[in-house]
């Protein structure tokens, strides 16, 4: 006797312990989806996946609690990791080998894991092809979570490993501004502190305080105890570049007055105004052209296409014309044949055949 074949429903409520073992029955919501998202993973993209994961890990990793009717599942632990373990690991790179005040160091760990570049990363490793998770959980808005994930399991791997993924998705080119050193020419402070030196011989520093609202409040305080202008923000960084700002806009004040009636600098702002229209220009024209030439081109083709169209359709006609021709000189012949008497002999053979 055949076996039965066993239907995808039965195939969908049974688990079987081993060989020989009795089928135990589990709830659909309970079940792993059976789709595997693994056909491209011996792509050059997974690289990076590859060297950290194994199939297997990398499912438990991207796994969220509400893939799992059963509570205590998921990949809780990996994110809490990632928040704490794997970004302290962070921390200690930063006070180990970069200088600045502990605030600064907050503001730059802040930099490095905030929630765009996270989402951005989710991105770029193609996570999305990996993830699990209930309908009701939206992925789009918890990139991140799943990039913690990643994190929290990159701290159990060997330090070689995490160093290796620090260098090159946290600590990489694009927070490269984060530690570099500003040129002085750029820096806010720098310029207004020349400008007061050179106008009457002070110096200009920066002093923080926080105020009893719990903000950062920036002052710029020249060298003889004077304060010139302050700032408040949540920021710290940002009150001391606003009253820095400040502070500028009102030392040049003057020195601005006197720059905008001076006839050659008139000469060489129409100058580079004009330079950017023309430039502007030069842009919109190369645009319209590869625009224009993108229209030739479309144009072409349907052309081609429609010029293939009216060959098929003529070609067509022409058959059709052919077969008509033909099928009207049959009917002819069968109605000559009709029309044609029959014969003495033919009309007694028909007559005993019917008999």
């Amino acid at each position: 006797m055949a076996a039965r074949k066993t239907s995808d429903l039965d195939s969908a409520y049974l688990q079987c312990a081993g060989a020989g073992s009795i089928p135990v029955t589990r709830s659909m919501e309970q079940q792993p989806r059976p789709k595997d998202n693994f056909k491209d993973w011996e792509d050059p993209l997974y690289n990076d996946l590859r060297k950290l994961f194994s199939r297997t890990k990398l499912r438990e990793v991207l796994t969220h609690s509400s893939f799992y009717e059963k509570e205590g599942k998921g990949n809780s632990r990996y994110v809490f990791a990632g928040m704490f373990v794997f970004k302290g690991m962070v921390a200690q790179v930063l006070y180990r080998y970069f200088t600045g005040e502990g605030t600064r160091l907050q503001h730059v760990l802040g930099n490095l894991f905030r929630n765009e570049r996270l989402e951005r990363m989710f991105d770029e490793l193609k996570l999305k092809t990996f993830v699990r998770a209930g309908e009701k959980f939206d992925i789009k808005t918890h990139k991140h979570i799943f990039v913690y994930a990643v994190f929290g399991y990159v701290t159990t791997l060997d330090e070689d490993i995490r160093k290796w993924f620090i260098a090159k998705y946290i600590l990489n080119e694009e927070s490269e501004h984060l530690f570099l050193h500003k040129k002085r020419n750029a820096n806010l402070l720098a310029q207004a502190d020349a400008m007061v030196r050179r106008t009457d011989g002070r110096r200009l520093s920066l002093e923080m305080e926080v105020t009893d609202e719990g903000l950062n409040r920036a002052k710029a305080v020249l060298s003889d105890g004077a304060v010139l202008c302050e700032a408040e923000s949540k920021s710290w960084r940002y009150a001391r570049t606003k009253v820095t700002k400040l502070a500028l806009n009102m030392l040049a004040t003057p020195f601005r007055k006197e720059m905008l009636s001076n006839p050659d600098y008139q000469a060489r702002v129409l100058a580079r105004e004009e330079e950017k229209i023309a430039k502007r220009k030069a842009e919109i024209e190369a645009h319209d052209a590869e625009k224009k030439a993108i229209r030739e081109e479309k144009k072409a083709k349907r052309k081609k296409i429609a010029q293939a169209r009216n060959r098929k359709r003529r070609a067509s006609q022409a058959a059709a014309k052919i077969r008509k021709a033909e099928n009207a000189a049959r009917a002819a012949a069968k109605a000559a044949k009709e029309a044609h008497p029959m014969s003495a002999k033919k009309r007694r053979f028909m007559e005993d055949k019917k008999k």
